[in-house]
């Protein structure tokens, strides 16, 4: 039972094809005293299967049973029919495999008596093949392990769905950052398992004209708790003695936990706004612009006041043209000096 989990938890732990094949050839000899095994996983894209490990075979009997043993190969067609696991000497006597075509000019290499084969299976259906045999005839396969290898082949289907799963979500990601970095955006990539952050080189020349930086861009990604995205708005000091605001907008991937990712936009200080200006809002135009620059998204802001997130976006946008600003970042940056202007020193 414990090599079991421990193997169950090894599988879990992999992140891509090549390191499942590994800890699949290192942990499967622990659960079964058995002296050949494969693991075979069709290709997402070709729909070829590849084997991804194998023991106790040559590699010219694999080369030989891939370019023409798999049409003998009613064990396999037989699980794929059934979507359960097979085994040789459940379904024939031992001198009927014997004379079988699929021992007689393949399995007679290795002299295969008992062989069981499970499909590797998820919701995408049979997507490859778990195989372990042995060349001792009085070595049978019992019920409780042709069921076990059943069982480790739906493991296996699992992480390989989790495993393309998170290919196609990191390609996503590339894409989506890629397409930033064209459209010029500053952006910070962060994970629970990087230590450090990831800059893009927008990112990386609007931090070197910060002091201090790095402790500043930490106070824009600290998490201020439970939400999926948020925004932060960091006052700072540059290199050439001017002064900003430095904002950040984050969103966590949600079927990437722990993967943060941040778009930074600076503005540098200016004249402050006047009070006639600021009265040209309307009441709930100052409500809507005030929610702003404590951070709060359209949507946030629609939910808060009981709005449609349409109406608020229409709001901002006349917030936008009275106050003659062209984003959020410019908006907080004018009320927030507005503001300042008016505490009691």
């Amino acid at each position: 039972g414990v090599e079991l989990l421990d193997f169950a938890r090894s599988l879990f732990a992999t992140s891509n094809h090549r390191q499942l094949g590994h800890r699949f050839m290192a942990g499967f000899g622990r659960l079964f005293d058995l002296p050949m095994y494969a693991l075979y996983v069709a290709d997402p894209w070709t729909g070829n299967e590849l084997c991804l490990g194998s023991t106790g075979v040559s590699d010219s009997f694999l080369a030989r049973y891939e370019r023409g043993g798999r049409e003998l190969d009613w064990l396999k067609a037989h699980l794929r029919a059934t979507g359960r696991a097979v085994y040789n000497m459940e379904q024939m006597a031992m001198d009927e495999w014997l004379e079988d075509p699929l021992y007689t000019k393949l399995k007679y290499l290795h002299d295969i008596r008992h062989e069981a084969q499970a499909p590797v299976i998820n919701r995408d259906g049979v997507i490859g093949t778990l195989h372990c045999g042995t060349d001792d005839p009085g070595r049978g396969l019992t019920p409780y392990e042709v069921r076990l290898t059943e069982a480790l082949g739906q493991v296996i289907g699992t992480m390989i769905e989790g495993i393309q799963h998170q290919e196609t979500l990191r390609q996503e990601r590339n894409r989506a950052v890629a397409a930033l970095d064209r459209a010029g955006s500053a952006v910070v990539i962060t994970n629970l398992a990087d230590p450090e952050p990831h800059l893009n080189d927008a990112a990386r020349r609007m931090l070197a004209d910060v002091v201090d930086g790095e402790r500043v861009l930490h106070r824009v990604i600290a998490r201020p708790g439970p939400e999926q995205s948020f925004s932060r708005h960091v006052d700072v000091e540059l290199a050439d003695g001017d002064t900003g605001l430095l904002h950040g907008r984050s969103s966590y991937i949600r079927a990437e936990p722990g993967t943060l990712i941040t778009t930074l936009e600076f503005q540098r200080d200016q004249a402050e706004i006047s009070a006639e200006t600021l009265t040209a809002l309307t009441p709930r135009e100052r409500e809507i612009a005030l929610l702003v620059v404590d951070g709060l998204s359209d949507r946030l802001i629609a939910d808060r006041l009981y709005l449609s997130h349409h109406t608020v976006s229409q709001y901002v946008k006349r917030i936008y043209r009275k106050l003659d600003v062209p984003s959020r970042v410019a908006l907080t940056r004018l009320l927030l000096g507005h503001r300042n202007s008016n505490r009691p020193s």
